[in-house]
C-alpha cells in the first residue's frame, strides 16, 4: 500500500488523501531491453550501444483503502476513468528510470565480449602470422604478385 495525496486547485477545488495498492494481473509485466550492436570491418569486437527499455503492464488493478479516503466513491470512480493514463505513466517512468542502467549495462557487455574474445583474437593473430611465414604461403604470395 502506498500513501497518496490528491489536490486539484482549479475550480472546483478538490483534495483527498489515503492509501492505494497497485496490483498487476493477467500476464503480469514484461521488460524488454533492446540494443544496437555495431561492428565495423576493422573492429575486432562488436560494440553494444543505444539501448532501449520497453516496459509493459498487461493488466492492472488500483485498489483504495476506503477507510482512509474522504471521498470513498468519487476517487475510485475517477481512477477507473484515468486507469489507462495511470498505467501508461507508470510504464513510461519505469523506462525513464532504466535509461542510465541500460547505458551502463551496454558498456559492461561490450567490455565482457572484448575480454572473452581477447584469447581467441590473439590466437588467431598468432596462427595467421605462422601461416604467412610458411614456405607454402610465401610461394603463393610470389605467384599472386606475378599475376598482378
Amino acid at each position: 500500500m502506498l500513501n497518496f495525496t490528491l489536490r486539484k486547485k482549479s475550480f472546483p477545488e478538490f483534495e483527498d488523501h489515503g492509501r492505494v495498492a497497485f496490483r498487476i494481473k493477467g500476464q503480469g509485466a514484461s521488460l524488454t531491453l533492446t540494443y544496437n550492436v555495431l561492428q565495423n570491418p576493422g573492429d575486432r569486437v562488436p560494440r553494444i550501444m543505444e539501448g532501449h527499455a520497453d516496459f509493459n503492464i498487461s493488466e492492472m488493478d488500483i485498489d483504495f483503502d476506503k477507510d482512509s479516503l474522504k471521498h470513498d466513491l468519487l476517487i475510485p470512480m475517477l481512477t477507473k476513468i484515468f486507469k489507462v493514463q495511470i498505467k501508461k505513466k507508470i510504464e513510461d517512468q519505469a523506462e525513464k528510470n532504466l535509461r542510465g542502467f541500460i547505458s551502463k549495462l551496454g558498456s559492461l557487455m561490450t567490455n565482457a565480449i572484448a575480454q572473452m574474445n581477447r584469447p581467441l583474437i590473439s590466437g588467431l593473430d598468432m596462427a595467421r602470422k605462422n601461416i604467412k611465414s610458411t614456405d607454402f604461403a610465401q610461394i603463393c604470395q610470389k605467384r599472386r604478385e606475378k599475376l598482378e
